[in-house]
């Protein structure tokens, strides 16, 4: 039976120069994962001087996966629905300043402009059947493609259904 898991972040971001992985999610052998929603938030962009508008996208990367760099791994909460519930099989990563690539396709599933004084932003996929989906070897990656004018300080959260 599946299980969503919450994975949360909270943290700098750096306006160190362009793109950067939010949250990144590679699947455990055999365990294909979805993406059910997602929320971006921050908390130190409050006056009008600081509004910035962002791209944010989700790809699947197909393939060869390679997992961005600068950031850090990060861990799944329990189920949702079940607080004793099983552990989850898949990597999750946060706040990654150097990109992930891939050597297959890199598809762009979602693809939407945040504007950060509109915090939290949530973003859920109307059905399972619209959730973005990766199998062994892929990844689904949340990426910021937009350079922030200074840093910020950021929560994130993605709800991740794993079979």
């Amino acid at each position: 039976m599946p299980r969503i898991y919450a994975v949360c972040f909270n943290g700098t971001v750096t306006a160190a120069g362009g793109n950067a992985d939010i949250l990144s999610f590679q699947p455990a052998d055999d365990k294909p994962i979805k993406l059910r929603g997602f929320v971006l938030s921050q908390s130190s962009e409050v006056g009008d001087a600081q509004e910035e508008g962002i791209r944010v996208t989700v790809r699947r990367m197909t393939a060869t996966y390679t997992v961005g760099s600068g950031g850090s791994a990060i861990t799944a909460a329990a189920p949702i629905d079940d607080s004793g519930g099983g552990v989850w099989g898949f990597t999750a990563r946060a706040n990654d300043s150097t990109i992930s690539t891939t050597s297959g396709t890199n598809q762009v599933l979602t693809d939407v402009s945040w504007n950060v004084r509109n915090s939290p932003f949530d973003f859920w996929y109307p059905d399972v059947g619209y959730c973005p989906k990766a199998r062994q070897t892929e990844a689904i990656v949340i990426m910021m493609e937009s350079t922030l004018t200074d840093d910020m300080t950021a929560s994130w959260t993605a709800y991740i259904e794993e079979e």
